[in-house]
């Protein structure tokens, strides 16, 4: 009886946040590898990260799968480039630093409707993780919050 009414309550409520909330697709993006060396670095789905941003980051929108559901569809272009032995190797000898890794992305969300750039964010950070949560705090605060 419990489950039965547990699962009425979320597929009630469900619709309502739906309602109140933008429907964002996120197109699935993989990270292009700009180091010197051949796939050097990780390959990404730059995509996936910029969803679990927008959910950990509490952005007030509805992550839809399907795209023809969407009102806005958010895009992606990555890259990420890991630095060489000797680079490393001077970094540790030079700063004591860590960071090896370089990444880059542009983020463009788009209307659906009318084809329109909402937004757009260009961020560079040591990993995409930290880059997609940079862009989710940013969606948050510098567009959705001012709407």
């Amino acid at each position: 009886m419990r489950r039965a009414l547990l699962a009425l309550v979320v597929c009630v409520s469900f619709p309502v946040v739906a309602a109140e909330k933008p429907l964002v697709f996120v197109e699935s993006a993989q990270t292009v590898d700009a180091s010197n060396s051949k796939d050097k670095a990780k390959h990404v789905d730059f995509g996936s990260a910029l969803s679990a941003a927008l959910v950990k980051k509490e952005v007030p929108v509805v992550v839809v799968t399907d795209k023809s559901k969407a009102q806005w569809i958010i895009q992606s272009v990555s890259s990420q480039k890991e630095d060489t032995t000797g680079t490393k190797v001077a970094k540790l000898l030079l700063w004591g630093g860590t960071n090896f890794t370089q990444f880059e992305g542009t983020i463009q969300v788009i209307d659906v409707s009318s084809s329109a750039v909402l937004y757009a964010y260009n961020v560079k950070k040591g990993n995409f993780q930290s880059a997609a949560e940079a862009f989710a705090k940013h969606f948050k605060n510098d567009f959705l919050a001012k709407r």
